[in-house]
């Protein structure tokens, strides 16, 4: 492969920038390293827009989810109170009626004596 040598620029002409060349076969390549387009501005751009949105979309199904845990154990402790409240309901309940069943029995207990005298 032929070794490319480049000319020193007239005395008195503007700087011209680096520029590699590299051979592929016959054929030269040049690129510009210090060339930014502005398609790579805007791309970049885009990207650090979209990881932002990511990051507040991500913010938002997070604290979505604290919110939906915390109604979800409010539930299940109103619904252990509730059950508790209901279970302790039905014992005065029992109790109210084996009082009641006593009375009666107190009763009949004392006509039975009134009947005596």
């Amino acid at each position: 492969m032929p070794l490319h040598i480049e000319a020193a620029p007239p005395v008195g002409a503007p700087p011209v920038p680096a520029v590699h060349t590299a051979g592929v076969g016959d054929a030269q390549t040049t690129v510009d390293d210090t060339a930014e387009t502005a398609q790579d501005a805007a791309s970049t751009a885009s990207e650090e827009l979209v990881r932002r949105a990511e990051m507040l979309m991500l913010r938002q199904q997070v604290e979505l989810q604290d919110r939906e845990a915390r109604l979800d154990r409010f539930r299940s402790d109103f619904d252990f109170t509730q059950q508790q409240r209901a279970e302790f309901l039905r014992e005065m309940n029992i109790l109210r009626d084996m009082a009641m069943e006593q009375r009666k029995k107190d009763d009949e207990q004392i006509k039975k004596w009134i009947a005596l005298i």
